[in-house]
């Protein structure tokens, strides 16, 4: 009987996590796509957003759920907008305030609180006021582009959820492993590495913050650092690796630079993405990361045009950098903090 019902349960498992992957790159695809043609600009946005939603949400998100997160983004962005306007003269007190809500939202996320409102609000933090303190003439524009890419992102996840609706078997949780640091420690350390590193682009007015401290935030929300240095290795490998694979993409793309040949060189490579993603396990979040670096890298390289090539290997050895950095020094840090942590006692034996 349990043999039958095995192979009734096979296939099914096999027909939705094919419909998860479809839901993986056709969502993202469209998204990409459509503010291309919309000229929503960061066009990246939406799309990351898109697949971020696709990758934690195994099911189609409810109505009060969407209106959550969309509320929640608007309000981040108003807040992190709002004290930028009014503390751009005391830069050292914005950072401060900035620091410590980085940190709250950080430690909301690792205390088992959902993970996507905090994600969002650190979004906002540290993007909103290093442009705003950069280019102030944008500052006004990038809110607006973050509720709206939230906002496309969940139409798409809906659509996408309506053609292809069934979903994996939920995996089985395996068991937590004992942890060295606790989550007050680990969201300084992870403040530690966001907070500097916009310090880094506003004090050299870097203009090409946005995509590097999106991926970034992106990047150290999904450090597990319970795994291993193969895997935190794995972080900065598929992060550099889905940046060039951006690269790549756009140099493919001017041959033939349209909207249907952007779309179709965009489904091949998410049909990969996706199942990989699909697929699970420790593998997935670096998938997830490689995937949001092609995304970013590839959309700024259509807003930037061609350009030279000594300028965009410049601007992707930047990304690399600070990717290498976040994972570097969350692993570094964690296995000091791990090897200082005392041997638990053995229990004793009769």
């Amino acid at each position: 009987m349990s043999k039958n019902a095995a192979r009734v349960r096979a296939p099914a498992q096999e027909d939705a996590r094919l419909h998860a992957v479809l839901r993986f790159a056709v969502g993202v695809t469209a998204a990409f796509v459509l503010c291309e043609f919309l000229q929503w600009a960061p066009t990246f946005l939406a799309p990351v957003l898109t697949a971020v939603l696709l990758a934690n949400l195994p099911m189609q998100p409810p109505l009060k759920m969407a209106l959550a997160l969309i509320i929640t983004m608007a309000a981040a962005a108003l807040f992190a907008f709002a004290i930028t306007a009014l503390l751009r003269g005391t830069p050292i007190v914005l950072f401060g305030l900035i620091a410590l809500c980085v940190f709250l939202s950080f430690h909301a996320m690792l205390s088992g609180r959902p993970p996507l409102p905090s994600l969002l609000l650190l979004i906002c933090l540290a993007t909103i006021p290093v442009v705003g303190m950069i280019a102030p003439a944008q500052a006004g524009i990038l809110p607006l582009a973050l509720v709206r890419g939230i906002a496309l992102a969940l139409l798409m996840t809906w659509f996408v959820h309506a053609l292809w609706p069934r979903t994996p078997a939920p995996a089985p949780v395996p068991a937590a492993r004992p942890s060295a640091a606790t989550p007050l420690a680990t969201a300084l350390l992870s403040t530690a590495v966001v907070v500097p590193l916009m310090l880094v682009y506003l004090l050299l007015g870097l203009a090409d913050a946005l995509p590097v401290l999106v991926a970034t935030v992106m990047l150290v929300a999904n450090f597990d650092l319970q795994r291993s240095r193969m895997h935190a290795s794995g972080m900065i490998v598929g992060n550099f690796a889905g940046g060039l694979l951006g690269l790549l993409l756009h140099t493919v793309l001017l041959t033939t630079p349209t909207l249907p040949f952007l779309a179709l060189l965009l489904f091949l490579v998410l049909l990969g993405f996706g199942q990989r993603i699909a697929a699970g396990g420790p593998a997935a979040a670096v998938a997830l990361i490689a995937c949001n670096a092609m995304l970013i890298i590839l959309g700024s390289a259509i807003a930037s045009g061609p350009g030279s090539l000594s300028l965009w290997l410049a601007r992707l050895l930047q990304f690399a950098l600070a990717g290498a950095f976040a994972v570097g020094m969350m692993n570094l840090v964690w296995h000091r903090a791990a090897v200082a942590r005392p041997a638990l006692p053995k229990p004793a034996t009769r």
